[in-house]
């Protein structure tokens, strides 16, 4: 299947400037979709990295699907899939594919079905109507612990149409989801969301325009007070998102894990939140490689020598252990005996934060 010409960019940039699509626009893109990927798993082959960054708009607004580097084919697939495009990756703990999206079973090392594409489609279609992924979180720990407990929230504004035909694609239980089990698409495309839309002509269909709203907000500002880790929505002018963006956005998550920094982690002691921060003092600042594991462990190696500069005294007591926010790369860690100050290139400051909370109160 033959990509066009897709001039129109990636429909993760349209999104981003307009913040959220409304339940029609979604509609749309979601159908085409839908189509795509019922006509990839009738060749056997299951994509494996759907997201909206993976959706391309061609030059006249239609959604052509990309990224096939993760496809694995079926073993009854008409489709031939040179060796390099499908490496082997059935080993045990390991996975492909963008953490936010990834279906409960796959974190498990089930073998991988159509029903996967089928979880990253409801992930998807959750981002285009509130802005962020449903399992968003500060590390790719947090988002797996999210997505193995199906910790998933609705925004008020969400349809019950749409809420309806998310909860049942991002059912624990792949053969479930409409369009993996007997029924096959047919009980996805007849489900109430994709009401009025034309199956056979979607293709010839006018695509909507995303423009930004009359009046609208720029996305740094758009549904400020939706907050997805407390179901809060417009109604609670106190709420707002814990990085302070509610628009989609990349997942945040950790740096690539090099092999050199396993090193530093004992038998079974996994990493939550890995980053390059300066660490900064009264007159001078130095790289380090700030790392939190789930022993709990907060430590800073330096990146150079490879050698651990300090080990912060973990405490679950907020008044030995806490974490102050002083802006977006800025973060303060503070115990009784020190403060150390922090800055995060990359904006993670409240990231870190949630982690590290989030650890004291497990």
């Amino acid at each position: 299947m033959a990509l066009e010409s897709c001039e129109g960019g990636e429909l993760f940039d349209q999104i981003t400037r307009k913040g959220r699509l409304s339940e029609d626009e979604a509609r749309f893109y979601a159908a085409e979709v839908v189509d795509a990927l019922e006509y990839i798993h009738s060749l056997g082959l299951i994509h494996r990295d759907i997201k909206p960054e993976n959706l391309l708009l061609t030059s006249e607004g239609h959604i052509k699907v990309a990224d096939f580097g993760s496809v694995k084919p079926m073993q009854d697939s008409r489709i031939t899939v040179l060796p390099n495009a499908a490496a082997s990756d059935d080993k045990a703990c390991t996975f492909v594919g963008t953490a936010a999206y990834v279906p409960p079973e796959v974190l498990n090392s089930s073998p991988a079905t159509f029903g996967n594409d089928l979880w990253a489609l409801g992930c998807t279609l959750y981002q285009m109507l509130s802005g962020t992924s449903p399992f968003k979180d500060a590390s790719e720990w947090l988002i797996f612990q999210r997505i193995i407990a199906r910790d998933i929230r609705f925004p008020d504004y969400f349809s019950e149409e749409a809420r309806d035909v998310i909860d049942q694609l991002l059912d624990s239980n792949p053969i479930r989801r409409p369009g993996a089990g007997p029924d096959g698409y047919a009980a996805l495309k007849l489900h109430p969301f994709f009401k009025g839309v034309d199956w056979k002509n979607i293709r010839q269909e006018t695509p909507p325009k995303l423009a930004l709203e009359a009046g609208g907000h720029s996305p740094d500002h758009q549904d400020s007070s939706w907050n997805p880790q407390d179901g809060s929505a417009n109604g609670n002018p106190g709420a707002t998102s814990s990085d302070g963006t509610a628009h989609i956005t990349r997942i945040a998550s950790i740096d690539s894990f090099d092999s050199k920094w396993q090193q530093f982690l004992e038998p079974g002691e996994s990493v939550i939140m890995i980053s390059m921060v300066k660490k900064i003092q009264k007159l001078t600042s130095k790289k380090v490689q700030l790392i939190l594991t789930n022993k709990p462990k907060l430590i800073y190696v330096d990146p150079s020598k490879l050698i651990v500069k300090g080990n912060m005294i973990w405490s679950d007591n907020p008044n030995d252990l806490t974490v102050q926010v002083t802006s977006p790369s800025n973060f303060k860690i503070c115990t009784p005996k020190k403060v150390l100050l922090f800055e995060d290139a990359k904006q993670r400051a409240h990231h870190w934060k949630k982690a590290i909370e989030a650890l004291q109160n497990r």
